[in-house]
C-alpha cells in the first residue's frame, strides 16, 4: 500500500476573478471587494444629511441610494437600490504530494462563491439590505456582501413590502423596525418602471 503524503503550502496566489451570476457581455466581470464595509463610497454618508435614530439603530441616507443603519459606531446593516449578485474568486494553493517518495509542486484552483452587491436596480424603488462580512482567504481578503432582506414590491401599484431572509431572531426584529424609514423613503420615489 502506497502512502500519500501532501503538504499544502499557503502560497495565496490570487487569480482573476470569473463572471458573475448577473454578467452582461458588454460590462466588465463583476468582482468581489476586498475594501472594508466601513470604506465602501457607496455606504458613505450623504454630506449633507444628520444620522437619525430608530429604536436601537442609527441610519442615514447613504451616496448609494439606500440607507447605512448603525449599531452604536458598527455597521449593522446597509440598504441599497441594487439586486444581489455572486461571483466566483478562484485562487490557486500550492499543494506538495510524494505518491512514488518524490516531492512534486502542483497548484490546486480553489473556487470560492462570494455574495456581491449587483449592477442591476431593484425595479420600483426597491431596495436590498446587505450585512458585509470580511474573510481572509491565505492573505487575500474579500468581503462578502450577505443579503438579509429585500424592500419590494412587484408591480408599479402594489403594495411594498419588506421580505427577510435572516434567520437571526435578533436582526428580524432590527429589519422590521427600520420599515418605517423605508416607507418614507418609498414615498420620494416614482412608482413606474
Amino acid at each position: 500500500m502506497r502512502r500519500t503524503l501532501a503538504l499544502m503550502l499557503s502560497l495565496g496566489l490570487s487569480v482573476g476573478i470569473a463572471k458573475a451570476s448577473d454578467y452582461k457581455p458588454a460590462a466588465p466581470p463583476l468582482k468581489p471587494s476586498g475594501v472594508e464595509t466601513e470604506k465602501d463610497v457607496r455606504i458613505a454618508k450623504l454630506t449633507d444629511t444628520q444620522p437619525r435614530k430608530i429604536g436601537v439603530l442609527t441610519y442615514y441616507p447613504n451616496k448609494g441610494g439606500g440607507y447605512t443603519f448603525l449599531e452604536g459606531k458598527e455597521i449593522a446593516f446597509y440598504a441599497l437600490p441594487f439586486m444581489p449578485a455572486t461571483c466566483q474568486f478562484d485562487r490557486i494553493v500550492r499543494v506538495l504530494g510524494s505518491p512514488k517518495g518524490e516531492v512534486v509542486p502542483r497548484n490546486i484552483v480553489e473556487r470560492i462563491n462570494v455574495s456581491i452587491i449587483g449592477t442591476s436596480k431593484m425595479p420600483v424603488g426597491g431596495q436590498t439590505l446587505y450585512r458585509g462580512e470580511m474573510h481572509t482567504y491565505f492573505n487575500v481578503f474579500v468581503r462578502h456582501d450577505i443579503p438579509i432582506a429585500t424592500w419590494f414590491r412587484d408591480a408599479p401599484d402594489a403594495k411594498i413590502r419588506l421580505s427577510i431572509t435572516s434567520d437571526n431572531h435578533e436582526t428580524r426584529l432590527k429589519l422590521k423596525s427600520i420599515v418605517p424609514v423605508l416607507e418614507s423613503n418609498s414615498k420620494h420615489q416614482p412608482s413606474r418602471r
